[in-house]
């Protein structure tokens, strides 16, 4: 009689690792397929994630109807989408309007004046020749007799050849064509800023219409029932209302300063200091460099200015996000750095900068519905930066 074959602990092991990374090859593939709709469906979950504690202190401790809650709520959701809808508009109009006039001409002044001085450097051997000649001027002047068996032929001396010229590089040229590409770069923002505005405000008609329903659908009595729900709804609700009031803070102190060295577009940078400071580690750096340009175009003849620029509002990203930050986090979503990397490199991937805005969120909520099943744990412990071998479980 023939027994079946039985595979052992560790063949199981391999054959579930497995199939969870042919489950995630699949998933990733529905994700990128459908990410016109699950983006806009995410963002509405994460704000209906924040703004539930106010519908349940109406309907459960305030007795309110649920219609009247509701409606309540998300008439204050929409009013706050309005007015940064409204605030993403006019800057964008404003990048579109400096972009194409103000700083094209200051950026090609710029240019002429850099290479103007590489052109004095390249050269001066024909300035030290010009001035040994003006020098010599008043001796050639005075009236001397000389033989005429003594006077010989003067060679003219040919201008030695700069580094540029012995490289074949024609700087003339060489101006005209980084003058016409930065132009074109700059009209190329420009256009891309707008695409950005105009995808933005379409996703917001699909998140908006997701936020209805979820709030619609809100059964505040149920939730509270509901264990994994209500804990995956608290952690999140505590790193977004967090992030949201260090990103403001950090916005508001970067507009500041901005604004006050009078650099054009200061509100513009604020606005993407706040969004790009929900992407770890990576975003402030981006926020901190993206004023380069414009400081360049409109401070060309201040490099302390320029440098006061890039250097303070770095100053303050990393004050607050390496002191201040984690002190207020705390626990935070109980991830190791080495995660939340790869988390932000793969989301970012699929989903582009909204992925990386929603990286570390969604992979919090995956953890701690893994850490709520028993076969789920050992995954849920390696995103804590907890080995199979540890004795220490996270919860």
């Amino acid at each position: 009689m023939s027994t079946p074959l039985q595979p052992s602990d560790e063949q199981a092991k391999v054959i579930t690792g497995c199939l969870m990374l042919l489950s995630i090859i699949a998933l990733a593939f529905v994700f990128y397929i459908t990410k016109a709709v699950l983006i806009p469906f995410v963002i509405a979950i994460f704000i209906v994630t924040i703004f539930t504690p106010l519908v349940d202190l109406l309907v459960l401790k305030w007795k309110m109807p649920h219609i009247v809650a509701i409606s309540a709520t998300l008439l204050l959701v929409l009013s706050i989408g309005f007015l940064i809808c409204l605030t993403l508009i006019y800057s964008t109009q404003q990048v579109i309007a400096k972009a194409e006039t103000q700083y094209s001409e200051k950026l090609g002044i710029f240019i002429q004046s850099m290479f103007e001085t590489v052109k004095e450097v390249e050269s001066p051997q024909q300035k030290t020749d010009t001035e040994a000649i003006e020098s010599a001027a008043p001796e050639i002047s005075t009236p001397q007799t000389a033989p005429a068996s003594d006077t010989q032929p003067v060679e003219a001396k040919k201008p030695e050849t700069g580094w540029f010229g012995k490289m074949g590089i024609n700087l003339n040229v060489l101006q005209d064509q980084i003058t016409d590409y930065m132009k074109n770069a700059l009209r190329t923002i420009a256009i891309g800023t707008m695409q950005t505005a105009l995808n933005f405000t379409t996703t917001s008609f699909f998140v908006a219409i997701f936020v209805i329903f979820l709030l619609a659908g809100r059964n505040p009595e149920a939730v509270v029932q509901n264990v994994i729900y209500r804990e995956i709804e608290q952690k999140i609700r505590s790193y977004i209302s967090t992030k949201l009031i260090i990103s403001l803070i950090t916005s508001v102190l970067v507009g500041v300063t901005l604004s006050l060295f009078g650099l054009e577009l200061a509100l513009v940078f604020a606005i993407l200091t706040f969004l790009l400071n929900f992407i770890p580690s990576i975003g402030s750096i981006i926020a901190t460099l993206l004023p380069i340009p414009v400081a360049f175009a409109q401070f060309s003849d201040s490099p302390w200015t320029i440098a006061a620029v890039i250097l303070i509002p770095g100053g303050i990203q990393m004050v607050i996000g390496n002191a201040i930050e984690p002190k207020i986090m705390g626990e935070g979503l109980q991830l190791h750095p080495v995660t939340v990397l790869l988390a932000l490199s793969f989301w970012t991937l699929l989903w582009g900068p909204i992925g990386a805005i929603l990286a570390v969120p969604i992979t919090a909520a995956i953890r701690i519905v893994l850490m709520r099943f028993e076969s789920g744990q050992t995954a849920g412990n390696l995103l804590a930066g907890i080995l199979p071998g540890e004795s220490t479980s996270v919860a």
